[in-house]
């Protein structure tokens, strides 16, 4: 009987998401001071918040990794109840519903191996910002378009949002029969609220749904390997670990969890011919159609460009690990760098896709092992 109840007791534990294996560090009570900042800023600044995500989401799974659920739930909760009384903002709205299917679905996601982890984790994080984008044209009656020109006007001196604006406008040629206006000229600031809030209605009416797969796939790639260097990290006796999709099993009772180090997430030969080749395919022929460019470029950027540069990441995070001591710090910090690039710069998340198709390919994990052995 005795024996029954403990076994109860690990699998509730190993359920809720909480483990006790490693004790809390200074570091970690930092983080956790840090997150409130976090979702104050997200609140108060939702112009700069998309930044701000990529940094709370893995914070909140720290939380449900420690605590449980409910703890990472509640912040959420009172970052969204909080902004839209003190701060209603249309982003505001976005950023609340998607964070808190990201955060659902990377709880969710954390309990499979990496392939259905990774998709769990993309499908609910865009799931939520369509469903945000959707509330927020519903309660406003109006297309986004409309929503994002008027809402650039109403919060021109946002400076993120300030600043774009002049950029854009400074970069932009000169409509056929005006002037274009330099800074300190009179009606420049009117001009540029003009011609920004026309380029974001058509941006918008054209590319939401790009954007949205864009920002809310790689927030969720963000958290998805957060989450597997904390369970790394925080090792317990509940959870099974895959070395090079080997199952290394630890568990003592009750439902393991699966722990998969971020350089063995390969993605594999298959996904190119069920996922890769038919959105190629069905891309050129939207393209060649005609009249559907985006939609093409939508769908190639959601089946190919993205999967295959999470790929490419992990490929780059397999070749870091092979190296010891301080130069594996240095190559880990070359990855950070990395990754960062390719959240900022659209071509270098380009040329990380053709990277991570040849690895789908070519399988360079296994020759760059056969090679180190030889």
């Amino acid at each position: 009987m005795s024996v029954s109840r403990k076994n109860t007791n690990t699998a509730r534990k190993a359920n809720d998401g909480r483990t006790k294996a490693v004790p809390i560090s200074i570091s970690e009570m930092l983080l956790y001071l840090v997150l409130p900042f976090l979702l104050i800023m997200a609140g108060a600044m939702p112009s700069a918040a998309v930044a701000v995500m990529f940094f709370i989401l893995p914070i909140l799974y720290l939380l449900y990794r420690r605590f449980g659920i409910y703890m990472p739930f509640s912040c959420v909760v009172c970052y969204g109840v909080l902004s839209l009384i003190l701060n209603y903002d249309i982003l505001t709205v976005i950023y609340f519903v998607t964070l808190m299917f990201m955060l659902a679905g990377l709880a969710a996601a954390v309990q499979f191996k990496y392939l259905p982890a990774l998709a769990i984790c993309v499908v609910t994080s865009v799931v939520g910002g369509f469903i945000g984008i959707g509330i927020v044209c519903g309660a406003e009656g109006e297309s986004i378009g409309d929503i994002a020109a008027r809402y650039v006007v109403a919060e021109y001196d946002d400076p993120v949002i300030g600043y774009l604006a002049r950029d854009y406008y400074d970069g932009s040629d000169p409509v056929p029969g005006e002037k274009k206006l330099k800074r300190g000229d009179e009606g420049y600031d009117a001009a540029v609220k003009k011609d920004f809030a026309d380029y974001i209605k058509n941006d918008n009416a054209m590319y939401v749904w790009y954007d949205c797969i864009h920002i809310c796939a790689l927030v969720a790639f963000v958290g998805l390997l957060s989450a597997t260097a904390i369970n790394r990290r925080t090792f317990g006796p509940n959870d099974t670990e895959f070395i090079m999709d080997k199952p290394v099993t630890r568990a003592l009772g009750g439902v393991a969890k699966p722990v998969t180090a971020v350089s063995d997430m390969k993605m594999p030969r298959a996904f190119l011919w069920t996922f890769a080749l038919p959105s190629t395919v069905a891309g050129i022929i939207l393209g060649l159609v005609g009249g559907y460019n985006v939609l093409s470029a939508t769908i190639t950027h959601a089946f190919v460009t993205v999967p295959c540069a999470f790929g490419c990441f992990t490929l780059f995070a397999f070749f870091a690990s092979l190296f010891n001591g301080r130069v594996r710090v240095a190559a880990y910090a070359v990855l950070a760098l990395i990754g960062v690039a390719a959240i900022i710069f659209p071509f270098a998340l380009f040329i990380m896709s053709i990277l991570g198709v040849c690895d789908c390919i070519l399988n360079l994990r296994f020759w760059t092992m056969f090679i180190k052995e030889d």
